[in-house]
């Protein structure tokens, strides 16, 4: 049985920032601050989900004049989102509160809408999402304003729409940033690379894909990003079939990122079939327990994410304080949180943190 992580076990960076950015991905860094998803476990066994639901947990049901706070993932029935629900029920039960996650197993614009559309019929207090097309979703956020719910983005940010805030996990810049000075370590500098991303609407893979062109454009010239593909709903299966293309039409290919959680197995098992594993290098934003195997295998030397868990945590956290009409503090040292949490009043974003980088030295440092 694994042995529980400290809440304060301090995150360690490969190196410091610099240029609002991180350096230095050759080390990994220990377990991130705030209660680990196995302390969650153990104080809150999950549910399986059904297959096929649009709607993944509560807790509990009827629970009379508790605030009621809900989120709104991507999709449901991976293990980062998972992390999310975990560490949201454990601050509902800190907090008092009444937690609705509810989500669709296919990432789908149109089922956030509906499921939308249902928490503003339930009069629910505040609403929380992680937007993947904020063309379709702006609209609900501003009727469910009009409804007098507090709405806000968490995860995935609506920049463009009338949301109260934004949760972050880590400032996109950095996201981006600190992928492409890890995979520019791995490449030596130079080489042409592919990437394979979910939904071409999801504003925050579309982000840090910005951010990662960015810093290649800035520090590694001799580095050239050949293109860009997109799969449908995240699909594994899709990105296992465009990463093949991209070596096929590339035989030359250095690196290939695999921006969203759900395409690293697509793009880590094309890799591993075409025996490139070494001469390929693969990367992309993945928890601990999706890129394990491949990290073991040696298709991947580093994942670059955050604590999943924590962010759920901060995201009841936050629904509680903007439903009660409480302000954020421009830092805020919150219980189920080891490390302060910052907030930006000008951009209205409240920031869990810095990212963590994944690799072979504390990957089994996680349970989610």
């Amino acid at each position: 049985m694994k042995k529980k992580m400290s809440k304060h076990v301090a995150l360690l960076l490969a190196a410091a920032m610099t240029a609002g950015s991180l350096a230095g991905c050759s080390g990994g860094q220990s377990a991130p601050t705030g209660t680990t998803a196995a302390e969650a476990k153990a104080e809150d066994t999950k549910a399986e989900e059904p297959a096929g639901s649009t709607e993944a947990a509560k807790t509990e049901e009827g629970t009379g004049d508790k605030v009621k706070i809900a989120f709104i993932p991507q999709l449901i029935g991976i293990p980062y989102f998972s992390a999310m629900e975990s560490g949201g029920k454990k601050a509902a039960e800190d907090l008092g509160v009444e937690f609705l996650y509810t989500g669709s197993t296919q990432a789908s614009a149109a089922e956030q809408v509906k499921i939308m559309d249902s928490l503003i019929k339930q009069g629910v207090n505040a609403i929380s999402l992680s937007v993947l097309d904020s063309s379709s979703t702006n609209p609900y956020i501003k009727k469910a304003q009009e409804a007098g719910i507090k709405v806000y983005t968490s995860d995935s940010d609506a920049p463009d729409s009338t949301r109260d805030f934004y949760v972050a996990q880590a400032l996109d810049k950095d996201l981006g940033t600190t992928l492409m000075d890890c995979l520019g370590e791995q490449m030596g500098g130079s080489g042409k690379v592919g990437i394979v991303s979910g939904e071409s609407t999801a504003t925050n893979l579309n982000t840090w894909i910005d951010y990662i062109k960015q810093r290649q454009e800035e520090k590694y010239p001799d580095i050239e990003i050949v293109d860009i593909r997109y799969t449908q709903g995240g699909s594994s299966e899709q990105a296992l079939k465009q990463a093949q293309e991209l070596m096929t039409r590339y035989p030359d290919l250095k690196g290939l990122v695999a921006v969203a959680s759900s395409t690293i197995p697509g793009v880590a098992q094309a890799v591993q079939q075409e025996g490139k594993a070494g001469e390929v290098a693969v990367i992309g934003y993945g928890s601990p327990a999706t890129v394990k195997p491949f990290i073991e295998s040696g298709v991947m030397k580093q994942s670059v994410l955050w604590n999943a868990y924590d962010l759920g945590y901060l995201t009841v956290w936050a629904g509680k304080m903007a439903a009660e009409g409480k302000e954020f503090e421009a830092t805020n040292q919150i219980e189920g949180i080891a490390d302060p949490v910052t907030w930006d009043a000008e951009n209205k974003i409240l920031l869990l943190g810095q990212p963590l980088i994944i690799d072979k030295d504390n990957v089994n440092d996680f349970d989610f």
